[in-house]
């Protein structure tokens, strides 16, 4: 079970990618779209990514904390992961980057409260 559950996450990594180098692959934009908008697009991808990580990763099912502040963790890691790429092919907007600090801020209180509950 543990070796179908981290090549799931292998697979949904890989997808998550895939989907947000080309947002547009399931189907096409109504209207022309500006930089900051694709940005947005790419994004919820991130979840993907961030799914396929927490399966890699993930190998402590002890409690039900654990597991969901890991879970929580994973998917901002995603999120974060594919924000900083749209930066890279989209442009930098500075409410982009409001938005990335927001994510930070999330992943170090989601690692604190994985942290305190590991111990």
């Amino acid at each position: 079970m543990n070796l179908f559950l981290k090549i799931s996450g292998v697979i949904l990594l890989i997808t998550g990618f895939i989907l947000a180098i080309k947002p547009d692959l399931l189907g096409r934009f109504s209207g022309p779209i500006d930089p900051y908008q694709m940005i947005e697009k790419r994004v919820k991808w991130g979840i993907i990514v961030g799914l396929g990580l927490f399966l890699i990763f993930n190998n402590n099912c002890t409690s039900w904390g654990l597991i969901t502040t890991a879970f929580l963790a994973t998917l901002t890691v995603g999120v974060i992961m594919v924000r900083v790429m749209a930066f890279v092919w989209g442009g930098f907007f500075i409410k982009q980057l409001w938005w990335l600090l927001i994510e930070f801020l999330a992943l170090i209180l989601f690692g604190f409260l994985y942290w305190k509950q590991k111990q």
